[in-house]
Order: C-alpha cells, then sequence, then structure tokens
C-alpha cells in the first residue's frame, strides 16, 4: 500500500497487537459458529426431550437462519458506508450470539430456546461479512489471503471438534454444560474485539467510506421480508406449514410482493438501496454469489443425509458395528473436515497468488464433480462404510476449498468499493443455498424412500457441474466491471 493509502486506512495502520486480537477474535467466533452449527442436530432434541418440546424442536434449527440471510446485507450497507462501526457491527453479532447461547444454557421452557435462535444469525453476518472484510483491511493482499485461509483450518478444527466433543459433553455431562463452553468463546471472543480491537473515527475512514444517502429502511424491510417467505416456506413446507395449504400459499404470495417492491426499490435507489446496483451488475459478486448458493445447495446431500444414510442402511457393516451407529455417522463429517485442517492455507496462498479464486475453484470444482458422482453409483446398502468414509474425504478437498473462496476471493477480487456491500451479496448465497437443499432434499426423500437418496444426489452433481461452469466467468479484481461500462 501507498502511503496515502496506509492514511486512508486506519485498519492497515494500527499496532499489530491490535491487528491480532481483533484477528483472534474473529477466529474464535468462526468456533463457536461452527460448533453450534455442528452440535445442534443432537443438543436441540436432547434440549426437547427435557423441556418439553421434541414435536417442535426442528423449528428451533429452521428459525436460526432466517434473520442471518436478511442481517447479512443490512451490515455490509452499515459497514460499507460507515467503516468506523465494523468493530461495533462485528463486537455486536458476537455479543448477542453470546445471549442466545446464554438463553439456552438457563432456559426453562423449549420456547425460550426457539425464540433465542431467531437471533444467531446476526453472528453469522458480524463474522462472515464484517469480520473477513476487517481481516482484508487490516493486511496486505499476500497476509489476508494467508490469514483469510486459515480461517478454513479454524473451521475445520471446529467441525471436528464439535461432533466428538459435544457429543461427549452432551452424552455424559448436560446439554447445559456443552452450551456454557461455547458461551465461553462468544464472551471471549466479544470481549477481545470491542475492548481491545481496532477502534476509527468516522475522520480517519472517510476515505474507505462508500457514498450514499440515508440508510434504505425501505429495502431492507423487503430484503427481509422475502428472505423470511422464502426460508420459512422451504423449512417449514414438509411438517408445520405443508406445501399447498392456505399458509404455503399465504407466504409464497408475499414473498413474491417483497420481492417486486425490492426491485422497484434498487432502480429507484441504486447504489444508495440495501442491495447496492453495482453490487448487481458487478461479475465477480453474481458468479461469487451463484457459486456459493450452488455449493451449499448441493453440500446438503452430504452433509445432512449421508450420515443419515449410514447410520440408517449400513446397519450390519462390520465397521458401522464396530464404530456404533451415532459415531459413524459423526465420521462422515469428521472426514469431511480433516482436508481443511491442512489445505485451507494452501488455498489461500493459491488465491492471493492468482489474485483470483478461478483457478484453485476449477481445481476443487474437478473434484466435487468427481466425488457427487462416485457417489451417484456407490450410495447403496451393500457398499462397505470405509469406501464412503474414503469418498467424503475426498469431498473435503473441495470443501476445504470453499470455504477459504468464500472468505478470501471477495476479498481480493471485489473493488473496494464493493468489498463489503458485495461481499454481503455473496455470503447471501449460503444461507439461502443450505435452505433450499435442506427443504428440497427432505422432500424427496420423503416422496420416494427408495430412490430418493440417488435422486438427490444427481440433484447435486447438476447443481456441482452448473458451478464449474459458472467459476470460469470469475475475473481479476474489477476487470468484469469495467469492461461492462466500457
Amino acid at each position: 500500500m501507498s502511503e496515502e493509502q496506509v492514511r486512508e486506512n486506519p485498519f492497515y495502520a494500527a499496532p499489530e497487537s491490535k491487528k491480532m486480537v481483533t484477528l483472534i477474535g474473529v477466529y474464535l467466533g468462526v468456533i463457536a459458529n461452527l460448533l453450534v452449527s455442528s452440535t445442534n442436530a443432537t443438543l436441540l432434541p436432547v434440549a426437547a426431550a427435557e423441556l418439553g418440546g421434541l414435536e417442535i424442536y426442528g423449528l428451533a434449527q429452521s428459525v436460526a437462519g432466517v434473520l442471518g440471510v436478511c442481517a447479512m446485507p443490512i451490515f455490509g450497507f452499515i459497514g460499507a458506508r460507515q467503516p468506523q462501526l465494523k468493530r461495533l457491527l462485528l463486537a455486536g453479532g458476537l455479543g448477542v450470539g453470546a445471549i442466545v447461547i446464554f438463553a439456552r444454557a438457563i432456559a426453562m421452557n423449549f420456547w425460550v430456546i426457539i425464540i433465542a435462535n431467531v437471533f444467531w444469525g446476526l453472528v453469522s453476518a458480524g463474522v462472515f461479512v464484517v469480520g473477513f472484510t476487517m481481516v482484508r483491511d487490516m493486511f496486505d493482499q499476500k497476509k489476508a489471503g494467508f490469514y483469510l485461509g486459515l480461517n478454513g483450518t479454524m473451521m475445520s478444527i471446529a467441525m471436528i471438534a464439535g461432533p466428538f466433543l459435544g457429543g461427549l459433553v452432551i452424552d455424559n455431562v448436560s446439554w447445559r454444560v456443552w452450551s456454557w463452553i461455547v458461551f465461553a468463546f462468544l464472551a471471549l471472543a466479544t470481549v477481545l474485539v470491542f475492548v481491545f480491537g481496532i477502534k476509527a473515527t468516522k475522520e480517519q475512514v472517510a476515505g474507505m467510506a462508500v457514498k450514499g444517502g440515508s440508510f434504505d429502511f425501505a429495502g431492507g424491510a423487503a430484503v427481509t421480508v422475502f428472505l423470511a417467505m422464502v426460508i420459512l416456506v422451504l423449512s417449514l413446507g414438509g411438517s408445520y406449514v405443508p406445501f399447498g395449504s392456505a399458509g404455503s400459499w399465504t407466504m409464497i404470495a408475499v414473498g413474491i410482493v417483497a420481492l417486486i417492491a425490492l426491485v422497484f426499490i434498487v432502480r429507484k435507489k441504486g447504489n444508495d438501496a440495501i442491495v447496492p446496483l453495482d453490487a448487481i451488475k458487478d461479475r465477480n459478486t453474481l458468479v461469487f454469489s451463484g457459486t456459493n448458493l450452488l455449493h451449499n445447495l448441493g453440500q446438503m446431500s452430504i452433509t445432512f443425509f449421508v450420515p443419515a444414510f449410514v447410520m440408517m442402511q449400513l446397519v450390519n457393516d462390520p465397521l458401522v458395528g464396530m464404530l456404533g451407529a451415532a459415531l459413524a455417522g459423526g465420521m462422515v463429517t469428521v472426514c469431511l473436515a480433516i482436508p481443511g485442517l491442512f489445505l485451507g492455507p494452501i488455498w489461500g496462498k493459491m488465491i492471493a497468488k492468482d489474485s483470483s479464486a478461478k483457478r484453485a475453484m476449477t481445481i476443487a470444482n474437478v473434484f466435487r464433480i468427481i466425488v457427487m458422482g462416485a457417489l451417484l453409483f456407490v450410495l447403496v446398502p451393500t457398499t462397505p462404510a470405509w469406501v464412503i468414509f474414503l469418498i467424503v474425504l475426498l469431498a473435503g478437498i473441495y470443501n476445504s476449498n470453499m470455504t477459504v473462496a468464500m472468505s478470501a476471493g471477495p476479498q481480493i477480487q471485489l473493488k473496494p468499493e464493493l468489498r463489503v456491500t458485495g461481499n454481503s451479496v455473496v455470503q447471501l448465497g449460503q444461507n439461502l443455498g443450505a435452505g433450499i437443499g435442506v427443504a428440497l432434499f427432505t422432500f424427496v426423500i420423503g416422496i420416494d424412500p427408495v430412490y430418493g437418496m440417488t435422486i438427490c444426489i444427481a440433484i447435486s452433481l447438476v447443481c456441482f457441474v452448473v458451478l464449474f461452469f459458472i467459476t470460469l466467468f470469475l475475473k481479476k479484481g474489477g476487470d468484469a466491471t469495467q469492461q461492462g461500462r466500457q
């Protein structure tokens, strides 16, 4: 960076100690987020059985993503226009997460857990939208690529530790004790960022701030309503609000009205809208958003349904019998996470060196198509469990790449003025893709329990083939946007 750029970026010019403290806070937030998501499938039904609410425990999981999808563009909008608030946005998201888990730990009624979980998405918005951009602000491209790549390693550690340690604590001690452990991570991260993190004034970040009007409350409301309806229709369509019911059609109608309103707002307000027009027009933003959505949609067939297949369909397998059904199912998650322990920094360095995620993602995309194609043929009850574990281990190669590419890629390839708002749009694909995937695959398996899993894998394969070709449209920096304007 030039001296002028350093003066305009107080995050880059901050003492190294404050940078490291902020970075540790981001990493702790990432780990806590994964510790929760990797143990929810075990913790929530156990808590519901104790508190009363087994018939509604799934609602706690489905509502957790709604506000996160809505909060991401809001956090991105505020962070882009008022960079001095990034520390407060990150610390605020972490602090809300700590309160959510605190409420879970002391809950005497399961509805307390459900209501608290509504706000869990603010953790994702704080860490993945604001936290990642702060890492890019604090370091040059090479270091930022490395540290953002190391984020993939942190996520892999949490994905491995969660199922093992969480299950051990929940089974042998209490689900409340596990909640207190996660609370400690979030509380420490909040203190580190809020008290010891990098502080900046409005005057210091004037050169970084994206110019624009006041906050787009109308657009924010439209995004919130539209995305909430999408998630709720898909999440509740198979249970509480069945597809085709009056309630389902009502939510669909409300979502369509909100989407139409959002389109008019974006056209009228342009870059002052909650979803900036330049971010929508930018090719790299659209490519990253599309690949993030398709990856998370297709990956749900492995993340959520292959463990269940191992537990229920391979009960007579010698390895499953030796490990136990639950641990054997957990081995799928572990195998998926192992490659990320050492591949994260490698992917990050490759992306930083190329100033583009295109080459790294293309290499990983070859693995994703091979893996999903293999599962299409071997995911049958007669296949040995070790074969499935080996294939999922290979899936960890592309899964670790996607983790790094979606954290480092947008920070390196999006133009500075689009980095925060564009990244918020990119991160929307994660929750939206996962929500669509879980709902779609649950619906398919419910219709055809015999061949449903094969159909799900086929759908995932199609998603990954489309993802492969979309990735080829990535360009370095803002080249795509600049060419479009010429």
